[in-house]
């Protein structure tokens, strides 16, 4: 598969699939989850943070979306990933939770979909030049917001 970035907000991509998904005519195979890292600040932030910030640890939230044709016909794959910081934490505080949780598309709007357009990386995988034709029709779509009987 070859992986092409897609220049069109996040933001929109998943608003169109909300919409398709209220009006019955969502044709697509959809997972989301949400993840939790937990990294060690870099040093240049600590020292803005003062001596007291040593223990503390940076808590990243992972959003992950997949759109893929039903059965996985047309070659293609639609992911948005997001990393949101949650901040920072101590060890002693409440560990973020291990693994991915899968959650609903309006659990991903409300978790992941920011109004900063480049806080999420959109990105395509195609088979082949049939796959990436197939998602330009979908995209074509999603640009125009076209919804049902539209497309």
């Amino acid at each position: 598969m070859e992986t092409y970035p897609v220049d069109l907000d996040a933001s929109q991509i998943v608003r169109w699939l909300i919409e398709e998904q209220r009006r019955g005519t969502l044709q697509f195979s959809i997972t989301a989850t949400r993840s939790y890292v937990v990294e060690a600040f870099e040093r240049a932030d600590l020292d803005q943070m003062g001596e007291d910030a040593a223990d503390l640890n940076d808590v990243l939230a992972i959003g992950a979306l997949e759109v893929r044709p039903p059965n996985g016909k047309n070659g293609w794959l639609l992911r948005i990933r997001v990393e949101d910081r949650v901040g920072p934490r101590l060890p002693e505080d409440e560990d973020a939770p291990d693994g991915e949780e899968e959650i609903d598309l309006q659990a991903f709007e409300a978790d992941f979909i920011k109004p900063d357009p480049d806080a999420a990386e959109v990105s395509l995988e195609a088979e082949n030049a049939h796959g990436k034709a197939s998602f330009t029709k979908l995209f074509n779509h999603m640009l125009r917001n076209e919804h049902g009987a539209k497309r």
